[in-house]
């Protein structure tokens, strides 16, 4: 017949053991083997819940990141082309929409560059992103993107007001964007 030592150790975990150590009345050295594997599937289960909580905090940061950088394409707009893109652009200057001018300007520059093979557009991506990616691919190209996204992110996403003079420099950077590319 089993002994029972529950209610001679009450405290905490010991009941669980004793438990555990009733399922095995037979078993010579139960005690310490079950003790054992007892400490060893806690610890486990310890382990595994460390995991889960640094895991859920980094998914959560790390989503709460991405809602932190606003990216300049989104999905509706990844089916337009640069030849597309660069009319927006005209007939919004045309009618004095500088700022949107602007902002079609820089998306026809991202999907020029795409078609060249300098970068790959993707929605989740950054202007610095595609910086990096074109760091890689065709550095000579770096100052002129750096200064228009420059530009594009203090317009478009800072609402900074701007002139004539900032969008023809914008249009110079992005001419000569192109211009690098036609001359290989």
């Amino acid at each position: 017949m089993p002994m029972n030592r529950a209610p001679a150790r009450a405290r905490g975990g010991e009941a669980l053991l004793d438990w555990v150590i009733d399922l095995f009345p037979s078993f010579p050295g139960a005690e310490g083997v079950v003790s054992v594997g007892l400490f060893l599937v806690l610890g486990a289960v310890l382990a595994a819940l460390c995991w889960a909580i640094y895991w859920f905090s980094r998914q959560i940061v790390f989503h709460g990141n991405i809602r932190r950088y606003q990216t300049p394409v989104g999905l509706s707009e990844m089916a337009l082309t640069y030849e597309q893109y660069a009319a927006m652009a005209k007939a919004a200057h045309a009618e004095g929409k500088i700022r949107e001018s602007i902002r079609c300007s820089y998306l026809s520059l991202l999907f020029y560059m795409e078609r060249a093979g300098w970068i790959r557009i993707e929605k989740w991506k950054t202007d610095w992103d595609y910086r990096d990616e074109l760091e890689r691919s065709r550095a000579s190209a770096v100052p002129y993107f750096q200064r228009s996204a420059l530009l594009f992110e203090r317009v478009w996403y800072g609402h900074e007001p701007v002139d004539e003079d900032s969008f023809l420099g914008f249009q110079r950077d992005i001419d000569a964007l192109i211009a690098e590319r036609e001359a290989r």
